[in-house]
């Protein structure tokens, strides 16, 4: 459980400190102007890597675009990470697309697409006579 605890401490300030190099430390035209979250981080037991989720407001090729170059900066990413960390070891970090709003809107459109009658409280078998 102490070891869940501090996983999880992990990989918040990994989250925490990867929208501040993203936002000012790195200066490619691909992430300008761009809304980048990274809903979730795995990282390895022994810290030797961590699988970050990427989440960008836009099309699925504006996405595409901005983990590539998130996995071509990923040296300078560690580094800057390393100086800020009083961990032992930084993880060799590998970036990939977050498709959990793109499911859950496809979802949602076939849920809007079924004919589901509403609920009519007013004429249940929950009326007393």
């Amino acid at each position: 459980m102490p070891d869940d605890i501090r996983m999880k401490r992990i990989s918040a300030f990994f989250q925490q400190e990867l929208a501040r190099i993203v936002s000012r430390e790195l200066k490619d035209p691909v992430f300008e102007n761009k809304l980048i979250s990274f809903p979730e981080i795995r990282v390895s037991r022994d810290l030797s890597t961590a699988q970050v989720m990427v989440s960008v407001l836009g099309n699925h090729s504006v996405q595409s675009v901005v983990v590539q170059a998130l996995n071509k900066a990923e040296k300078l990413i560690r580094h800057e990470i390393t100086i800020v960390s009083d961990l032992r070891r930084t993880p060799v970090f590998t970036f990939h697309e977050d498709r959990t709003m793109e499911a859950a809107s496809k979802i949602d459109k076939i849920l809007n697409t079924l004919d589901i009658p509403p609920d009519d409280e007013s004429s249940g078998s929950d009326q007393v006579n």
